[in-house]
């Protein structure tokens, strides 16, 4: 389909939709549409970017490792600046021009990415009141022109035009909602044009709209380039991450508050999975592993398992016939993944571990031991915390219980001594909101045993014995009192043939 094809689509589309503004049934849900437009970008607040970003994300097939994403806050252009931020992947289909312009409905398949629920995109509404979006064409993405689908959304002033001569058009377009109608946008910006040579195929433009809007989108680009917890560490379809800022004024110009001309970071990703041997012995679901490298961010054991789609169906059925979720989430196609991260090498562990879906959730979303989290877990609408009592959430939760236990027997098998403390960090649960219990409920899923009576704790053996020899059950090993001793030395005690606590791993929790 030719450029002038698409816009006079966007262009019928979008009349079609302001012609429901004639009629007084249409228009008192469009006020109603209008009101929850803005509460649910209230919601939002704060987290544009991240679903800026979780968007471009989105946008890569999951089969993707070199994917990219750019954002850039050029504070030149425009009265308070202009956010873009560019995505490689897929290009705009008509579906997603559809679903982006209806309140709470989404192209993407449930399970497929970080986002379904078709709402996040409104969150922009506090920083821009007139966004656009350009694209490469959906059907041969690889051109340098954004020749897709390039449209903006229908203002008050759109809407004013549009009902002239109308009596009520000014009170009508006042109260008319925002991402309701695309309209086509015949030029494309030179930065736009730019993202294209570089292979980007989506560009979302936001001339913010105030002071504040721009002083909001400084800092949360900097908490993403500083954040406290890695953002790309479950991002797999990308491997890159840009965050560019432009200041007014240039190199020749004053600056506002000290700030540098201008400001660039690169956040990276690269992955590389290797094989671990399964034994059997025990009744987990099976897991991958790879080292996940972040650059200066460091370097990550990622561990995935899964829940089977038996196991999912039931739980989802269960959650949709109590009405905790809604019959959508029953399309879900595949089996879910659980992920956890630990840092390379052991001793980088952080103070606390972070719960994600795909990005970092709220800094209270802790993990229940040393280590990261990701799971498509049901959320909040910001994606800053979870009901833990929804079915979904606990069979996800159940499955990085089991999945700890797995991967921890995976790491007593090997010879590398730097496994060792992460074996022991992988179930060394805090006890607290009753995660010990949920390891322990794990332990007799996949050992079939009593959580203390696995051998999880590491102990002191013969030179030159096999891996699986330096692990004891908690109920059979001694922790030796930490003295300064130079008789009944740990060594001594295990030479006399006592079960002793390797005192060089440390045991959390």
């Amino acid at each position: 389909m030719a450029r002038n094809a698409r816009a006079e689509q966007l262009r019928e589309y979008g009349q079609s939709v302001l012609e429901g503004a004639r009629s007084e049934q249409v228009l008192r849900m469009a006020r109603q549409v209008n009101a929850v437009s803005y509460t649910s970008a209230r919601e939002y607040a704060g987290r544009s970017l991240f679903e800026l970003l979780q968007n471009g994300y989105d946008a890569h097939p999951r089969d993707r490792r070199d994917g990219r994403v750019h954002v850039l806050l050029d504070e030149a252009e425009g009265e308070w600046g202009t956010l873009y931020v560019a995505n490689g992947g897929t290009p705009f289909t008509w579906r997603d021009v559809e679903r982006v312009c209806e309140l709470a409905q989404s192209s993407k398949e449930v399970g497929e990415g970080i986002g379904n629920k078709g709402v996040g995109f409104r969150s922009i509404l506090l920083i821009s009141n007139a966004p656009e979006i350009y694209s490469a064409d959906p059907d041969s993405p690889l051109g340098p022109e954004m020749d897709g689908y390039c449209f903006r959304f229908a203002q008050k002033a759109d809407v004013e035009k549009f009902l002239a001569g109308e009596d009520n058009a000014h009170e009508v377009a006042a109260k008319y909602p925002p991402l309701q109608a695309p309209l086509p946008v015949d030029d494309v910006p030179a930065i736009c044009r730019q993202f294209a040579v570089q292979g980007y195929v989506t560009i979302v433009r936001l001339p913010l709209l105030s002071e504040a809007a721009r002083t909001e989108v400084r800092l949360r680009m900097r908490e993403l380039a500083g954040a406290k917890v890695p953002v790309m560490l479950f991002l797999d379809r990308l491997a890159g991450l840009t965050l560019e800022r432009r200041a007014a004024g240039g190199e020749a110009g004053e600056l506002e508050d000290h700030q540098e001309p201008h400001e660039r970071y690169e956040l990276t990703r690269s992955e590389k999975r290797f094989a671990v041997a399964q034994d059997g012995t025990w009744h987990g679901p099976p897991v991958s592993c790879a080292t996940v490298n972040l650059g200066p961010s460091g370097t990550y054991l990622v561990v995935r398992g899964t829940v089977e789609k038996e196991r999912l169906n039931s739980t989802l059925a269960e959650a949709v016939g109590s009405g905790l979720l809604d019959d959508t989430w029953q399309e879900w196609k595949r089996s879910a993944v659980v992920e956890i991260a630990l840092p390379l090498p052991a001793p980088r562990r952080p103070r606390r571990g972070q719960i994600y879906t795909f990005l970092p959730m709220g800094e209270d979303q802790a993990a229940p031991f040393l280590g990261h989290v990701n799971a498509p877990f049901f959320t909040k609408f910001d994606r800053t915390g979870f009901p833990s009592g929804n079915p979904l959430n606990v069979v996800l939760l159940d499955a990085v219980a089991e999945t700890c236990l797995v991967a921890a027997a995976v790491l007593r098998t090997v010879p590398e001594s730097s496994m060792r403390q992460l074996a022991v960090d992988l179930v060394s649960w805090e006890s607290e909101k009753g995660s010990a219990g949920r390891l322990r409920a794990a332990a007799l899923r996949v050992h079939g045993s009593e959580l203390a009576d696995v051998p999880l704790v590491p102990v002191l053996t013969a030179d030159g014995a096999p891996p699986e020899a330096g692990w004891a059950p908690p109920r059979g090993a001694v922790l030796w009192p930490d003295l300064d001793l130079t008789v009944l030395t740990a060594h001594r005690a295990h030479e006399a043939g006592i079960v002793v606590a390797d005192p060089d791993i440390g045991v959390t929790g």
